[in-house]
């Protein structure tokens, strides 16, 4: 009989657990780089404006099948957003305009400052811990920024003693680049990692980054050159200009993989990886 009683008592307390506890909130986000912040805490969006652009230009941590597409960044489908019934929806300082329309269909919370920060690592660690506090999980924020100052940490440990100046940098045609200098993400983890950034070496600031054109590109001949996403040269060794370069030698240039320059902290995690597993070499290959 006592059994019976102490199995009933556990029974109920499981039930009144499952009662009391908050179902997951129902998130809607316009931004992809604030979906991987929201992913990043164990939540998936209900709703994300071109999931597609997620999986291509963010990656990490994985988009979920089911997120219902919204439409466009700044003109999302507001019948699919009353449909999808969020309790939040999370916007960006570029939806200040229509904010108001969003505040009719759920409470609204505007991230993504840290995008055009002075500081932007620093700027989205605070973000991450207010978006852990609005959605009930202020401990998985925590241990979010716990990891990503481990992979710092370790990135650093391995990169000890690497000098030589980098440039990170995208291709947009056989005459011009889009490089990354002072202000933005990339370069504020360079500097963590201990590493010169040959971009802000040289003056260009900017809180995400500079279309140059490749003989502004001549004056940093003694960096190596970091590729995001794709190696850039392709289009580039068309140019007999650019065959002349120094960098321009296959073992001055490494590809990295894809990561925004406006992501958040598991972007962050990735970048300092990414260069860990790629300076080494391009350190060995400088000096040949």
């Amino acid at each position: 009989m006592k059994r019976r009683v102490f199995v009933a008592a556990c029974a109920l307390a499981t039930l009144a657990g499952r009662a009391s506890a908050s179902p997951s909130p129902r998130v809607i986000v316009l931004s992809w780089d604030l979906a991987e912040m929201l992913l990043s805490l164990g939540l998936a969006p209900v709703g994300l404006p071109a999931p597609a652009w997620y999986t291509s230009g963010i990656v990490e941590p994985p988009l979920p099948l089911g997120v219902v597409d919204i439409g466009l960044l700044f003109q999302p489908n507001y019948d699919l957003l009353y449909e999808l019934r969020p309790n939040l929806i999370v916007a960006t300082p570029a939806h200040a305009s229509v904010r108001a329309s969003f505040e009719h269909i759920a409470p609204t919370l505007t991230l993504g400052e840290y995008m055009t920060a002075r500081e932007p690592y620093r700027a989205m660690r605070g973000e991450a811990l207010a978006l852990g506090a609005r959605i009930g999980r202020p401990a998985q924020a925590a241990a979010l920024l716990d990891r990503t100052d481990a992979v710092i940490a370790q990135a650093r440990d391995t990169l000890h003693g690497a000098h030589a100046p980098l440039i990170v940098a995208e291709a947009i045609d056989e005459r011009h680049l889009r490089i990354y200098g002072a202000g933005s993400m990339f370069d504020e983890i360079l500097q963590l990692l201990g590493l010169v950034n040959a971009a802000t070496r040289a003056g260009l600031v900017t809180n995400r980054a500079n279309v140059v054109e490749m003989e502004r590109v001549a004056q940093m001949s003694d960096a190596s050159l970091l590729w995001i996403g794709r190696d850039g040269s392709a289009a580039l060794q068309r140019n007999p200009v650019w065959r002349q370069m120094p960098f321009a030698q296959p073992h001055r240039q490494a590809t990295l993989p894809m990561i925004s320059s406006t992501g958040a902290l598991v972007s962050v995690q990735r970048f300092a990886r990414a260069l860990a597993l790629a300076v080494p070499s391009l350190a060995a290959g400088h000096d040949m």
